[in-house]
């Protein structure tokens, strides 16, 4: 049926449309729309199921998230970075664990320096050895120690100031001006601490790669 207009077999299908070139040309249109849009809704479809979109949530989309670096959790980053290698499992004791690798080319603009940029974290500080389960989920091409960024959670507590029982609104112990007894004040309900997901990045730079190509080994727990 090769080069025969559309027009024509749609005359051809319905003996009808003889002598209504009008009607044949708006049929003919409307079936080639109809195409067009099943086309594009099975292409959507297609590009929703590969990218993971559409509300499904990946392992690797929850790896990211429990390890601070999913997309939604830095809105205001200029680009985002792709791991190449995600794992997110679950230990003994029921808690959530991600591994996470990303690899950085180097060169202009996509250096170490600009995924540290782009997630707010630190410059790597002293070298330290990657955690064994670290290596086994992630295939065990990663170097035995690497530098680690540092974490708030490293930094010591600052001490806390001497209690002033007036600040706080005691009283003092009784004494012999003032034999009225105080009572002493209720204590006050247990705050309940949420625990916070912990996690330790490693960076090692590639040697004889582009000026800021680095592996970024990310382990966190949750």
């Amino acid at each position: 049926m090769d080069g025969i207009p559309p027009e024509r077999m749609v005359a051809d299908s319905w003996p009808a449309l003889h002598g209504r070139p009008v009607l044949r040309r708006t049929v003919a249109v409307g079936l080639v729309l109809c195409v067009s849009v099943a086309a594009a809704l099975l292409v959507r479809g297609i590009n929703t199921l590969t990218l993971g979109r559409g509300g499904r949530d990946t392992d690797r989309d929850r790896a990211e998230r429990l390890a601070g670096l999913h997309p939604s959790q830095h809105p205001g980053a200029d680009r985002y970075y792709v791991p190449v290698g995600a794992v997110y499992t679950h230990a003994a004791d029921g808690s959530a664990v991600a591994y996470l690798h990303y690899r950085v080319a180097g060169g202009t603009g996509v250096g170490l320096g600009d995924f540290l940029r782009a997630y707010d974290l630190p410059a790597p500080g002293p070298a330290a050895p990657l955690p064994p389960d670290l290596t086994t989920a992630l295939g065990g091409d990663e170097p035995t120690a690497a530098p680690e960024l540092p974490e708030p959670s490293d930094a010591p507590p600052s001490p806390s100031p001497t209690a002033d029982p007036v600040a706080q609104g005691l009283q003092p112990t009784d004494s012999e001006d003032d034999p009225t007894p105080t009572e002493a004040p209720s204590p006050s309900p247990a705050t309940t601490i949420t625990p916070t997901p912990t996690r330790r990045i490693y960076v090692s730079t590639i040697p004889g790669a582009l000026p800021g190509a680095a592996d970024i080994y990310i382990r966190a727990t949750g």
